[in-house]
């Protein structure tokens, strides 16, 4: 499950492997820290993942992205390279509005939309009661929208 949401996060397989390994590296080593009424472990370990995949993309992240669309449209002699370079800008831009949003949010979106669950499942895995994680998917995808449009050409 965390590598199916690291990979939803991040721009390949790779990038997700290494920030995988990197993410319970750092449950390891707080391990002591943890504390069972702040919530499951499966909701600190996503958090800490998370985390790990923010510290990635603002390290590795920002110039693999602009690489990668550089090569793809490079490399295609399309007529569709535009639109695949777009899809892969609007992407970025994607990730970067979710990186922004406060982590209840992104972690009910990311469970919601790359994990497959519904909101009843979401509240039982993070705790959280049904109504908190409803208003936080709405709350989340209004800051997306607005976030996104603010980005718009």
């Amino acid at each position: 499950m965390v590598f199916g949401v690291l990979r939803a996060l991040l721009p390949n397989p790779e990038a997700a492997e290494e920030v995988i390994q990197d993410a319970f590296h750092a449950l390891w080593r707080s391990a002591s820290v943890y504390s069972e009424s702040r919530g499951s472990v499966r909701t600190w370990l996503l958090a800490i993942a998370r985390n790990a995949a923010i510290d990635w993309q603002r390290t590795k992240g920002r110039r693999a992205r602009r690489e990668s669309a550089l090569d793809a449209a490079k490399d295609i002699r399309d007529p569709l390279a535009e639109e695949l370079v777009e899809r892969v800008a609007l992407r970025s831009q994607v990730r970067a509005a979710l990186e922004a949003l406060p982590r209840e949010q992104c972690e009910v979106l990311v469970l919601a939309y790359y994990g497959g669950l519904t909101q009843t499942e979401i509240a039982t895995r993070t705790g959280a009661p049904l109504g908190t994680v409803k208003s936080r998917a709405r709350l989340a995808m209004s800051q997306l929208r607005r976030t996104l449009a603010e980005e718009a050409p």
